[in-house]
């Protein structure tokens, strides 16, 4: 039962204001009060008027619809209950399509009518409450993506163009790529967009950003994501910080559903800002001895240093390829475990980048383009499998890729002193 006492109007016709269920609602502990009003103008004006909870309607079919159209387009607050004759699909569809929240047959059970005039009148108090205590934000504020990697030339900045793509191509919600390689960022290079609107167009505004900055600073790419780019001037890398950085992300997050980061390969403000905040992490690194004795130093760090509150994900980028170390190895000694990989095709990626075309959209049904979308609906909340060790859609006899296993002795060897 509800907790706080309802208001209802009863749109009827005048020869029925005195029906049973009219007379015992009105007498209800939790009704404050029970108008009786007949004809769709009067009534229409009367809900205007008083703005109740509940209006019953209970007259013939085709004046039900009308006069809960009409309510429901204008007073969407008030929410119509039908009493019908028939109670066949077609009748509850007309009505329902109109915007009855529920539709009671003839004649009227009361103890049925009741129960619907709470269980509406809670379920929408309910909705209410929940916007109320969550707010704009909960609803708008979207999910940060940070894709690092501790060693340069992993391909951090191919994985974060196509995600950010996938994403869109996946959720069609809104998506934007930032790019956070604040000297040298390629992001814009990969997407073929270019503009002398940059990040730092943002972060000499952060106290005052607003819709028009944004539209003004983001590009539009043809995949319908939205791009920030790096500065054009390697020195205005130092005029952002932790405070703008923060400004510009809740811009951002407050504005889209998902806002992917491609980092640079060291940890600096900017880095470390982007750590702690992000809801996911996707930590780069490919199957060659620097770049995994690297990332398990990173990975040791930021837990160590608890510098991360969001998801960890291990990304092993270049996977399965010609004499690389076996994926065992790779998860044993850096006592992590690789929850993704996306297998090398160079010739295709590297002609995909050449192109400023992401794979994902210039070649979707190749291995990597497929391992890149799970990747993306894992980041979108799926539950998939994102470890794909045999091609199941290319060419050829269908066996797996070549996993390496020539380089496991200096490999355990390399790996020993880290």
């Amino acid at each position: 039962m509800t907790t706080r006492s309802i208001r209802v109007v009863a749109l009827t016709s005048p020869d029925q204001f005195d029906q049973e269920w009219i007379n015992r609602l009105a007498r209800e502990a939790d009704i404050e009060s029970v108008e009786r009003v007949g004809g769709i103008a009067a009534g229409v004006t009367l809900v205007q008027q008083i703005r109740p909870d509940v209006v019953i309607v209970d007259r013939d079919v085709d004046v039900a619809e009308t006069a809960i159209r009409q309510i429901f387009t204008e007073i969407p607050s008030a929410l119509c209950i039908a009493i019908a004759s028939s109670s066949d699909v077609a009748t509850l569809r007309r009505l329902v399509t109109a915007g009855a929240r529920d539709v009671i047959g003839r004649p009227v059970n009361y103890s049925d009518l009741v129960s619907s005039v709470r269980a509406v009148v809670t379920a929408e108090r309910g909705r209410a409450t929940y916007a109320s205590v969550n707010g704009d934000a909960a609803r708008r504020r979207g999910r940060l993506v940070a894709v690092v990697a501790p060693k340069g030339g992993v391909g951090t900045t191919t994985i974060a163009t196509n995600l950010a793509v996938a994403l869109r191509q996946i959720t069609n919600t809104h998506v934007v790529l930032a790019d956070m390689g604040l000297q040298f960022g390629d992001v814009g290079v990969q997407l073929n967009v270019w503009s002398r609107h940059t990040i730092r167009d943002l972060a000499e505004h952060a106290d005052d950003l607003d819709d028009a900055l944004f539209e003004k600073v983001l590009q539009p790419h043809s995949s319908g994501i939205k791009v920030l780019l790096a500065p054009n001037e390697p020195e205005a890398a130092g005029e952002i910080g932790s405070r703008q950085l923060d400004a510009l992300l809740n811009g951002l997050l407050e504005r889209h559903t998902y806002v992917v980061c491609d980092t640079w390969s060291f940890l600096d403000e900017v880095t470390e800002t982007l750590l702690q905040q992000a809801d996911e992490v996707l930590v780069v690194t490919t199957p060659e001895v620097p770049a995994l004795r690297n990332t398990k130093g990173f990975l040791e760090y930021v837990s160590q240093n608890a510098m991360t509150s969001g998801r960890v994900t291990l990304v092993l980028n270049r996977f399965p390829s010609v004499n690389g170390i076996a994926l065992q190895d790779v998860q044993k000694h850096l006592r992590y475990p690789v929850s993704a990989n996306i297998p090398s095709e160079g010739q295709s990626i590297t002609h995909s980048v050449n192109r400023g075309v992401p794979i994902v959209m210039a070649q979707p049904h190749s291995w990597a383009s497929q391992s890149l979308l799970r990747l993306a609906a894992y980041v979108s909340g799926d539950s998939v499998s994102m470890i794909s060790l045999e091609n199941s859609r290319g060419k050829g006899d269908g066996k797996k890729a070549h996993q390496g296993g020539g380089e496991r002795r200096g490999f355990l060897k390399l790996m020993r002193g880290t």
